[in-house]
């Protein structure tokens, strides 16, 4: 495989209630692996959880970000787990975090816009939505850094 910086997006639904008490902890167990399994294997990204739905961005050496991608396909706390973007890039976007997260707060617009992607994927534009999931997520992200966790 190419040794060339990749960068993937992906949207996919959780199976866990958003109104769960145990939400909280799952993505803090989510955080928690990812950073070390990415740390491992030099991948950077960002994670978004926001009424359901998680968006993630994960940059690194192509069969690194591909075997992490093959690991979230098979995890049960995903389902309807959708590309929208795997291509060549640098530089990363978040070269400094071997998982941000980019909160809960990506609003009702953006839910929604995921939610009625998800339920007819033939419509996806992954590029744009790609593009526009990333501006979204760089923001919070640096929107935490200021306002700390």
């Amino acid at each position: 495989m190419s040794q060339t910086e990749h960068a993937l997006i992906y949207v996919s639904r959780s199976n866990s209630s958003v109104h769960d008490a145990s939400a909280r902890e799952i993505i803090g167990t989510i955080l928690a692996q990812s950073r070390a399994k990415n740390a491992r294997l030099g991948v950077t990204g960002a994670l978004l959880f926001s009424e359901g739905y998680f968006c993630q961005v994960l940059e690194g050496e192509q069969a690194a970000v591909e075997n992490i991608f093959s690991a979230i396909e098979c995890d049960p706390r995903h389902r309807d787990v959708t590309l929208l973007t795997f291509r060549p890039a640098t530089p990363r976007r978040f070269p400094d975090w071997s998982m941000a997260y980019a909160g809960s707060s990506a609003g009702p617009a953006w839910t929604g816009k995921i939610a009625g992607l998800l339920a007819n994927p033939s419509q996806i534009d992954g590029n744009q939505m790609g593009r526009e999931l990333l501006v979204l997520m760089t923001e919070l992200v640096r929107q935490q850094d200021i306002d700390g966790p």
